[in-house]
């Protein structure tokens, strides 16, 4: 399942209140993914992270993922789970099987508000939106989108990236 992220780079804290969401939420004040694909791109950043998850996940902790949130519809794909071999350096781990995604619509909401305050309190108004999903892309990716605004617009009309964290700088 993916993890889905929103960093606010160089604040301290969002404040954000979990009983405010329909999405599971957890904030931390470490820019610390719970999947391994930007852990060293964001290490060399400071500010705060939270980490969105499905709805029947807050109060948790542990196996926290968001594929309930998403609209699968969108780029419908038949996944199939790898038989890994771990002494096999080649072996992918099951990538390369889906490449886009939107959010369900009743979903956007959130996500939007959490995009917004992550920008307000970046002192340097600069965030990230980044998503790991083993079933992605085998490479993770960077894009400049440079407004929210822009965000939303790439969503609706082509989907967004998996494995892909998106540099955003203002609404």
């Amino acid at each position: 399942m993916p993890t889905i992220e929103i960093a606010s780079i160089e604040s301290n804290s969002l404040n954000l209140n979990q009983n405010d969401f329909d999405v599971a939420i957890i904030e931390e004040n470490k820019l610390i993914s719970h999947r391994g694909l930007f852990h060293n791109f964001l290490i060399k950043q400071s500010g705060t992270i939270v980490h969105i998850g499905n709805p029947d996940l807050k109060n948790e902790e542990f196996g926290f993922f968001a594929g309930k949130i998403i609209n699968w519809d969108f780029d419908p794909r038949n996944v199939e789970i790898p038989k890994v071999n771990l002494n096999d350096p080649t072996d992918t781990l099951g990538a390369n099987q889906q490449f886009l995604f939107q959010f369900l619509e009743k979903y956007k909401a959130d996500i939007d508000k959490i995009l917004k305050v992550a920008l307000e309190k970046s002192p340097i108004k600069r965030i990230f939106f980044l998503t790991d999903y083993q079933f992605g892309p085998e490479n993770g990716s960077k894009e400049i989108i440079y407004t929210i605004r822009d965000f939303w617009a790439k969503h609706d009309k082509e989907g967004l990236r998996l494995n892909r964290l998106y540099e955003i700088y203002g609404e």
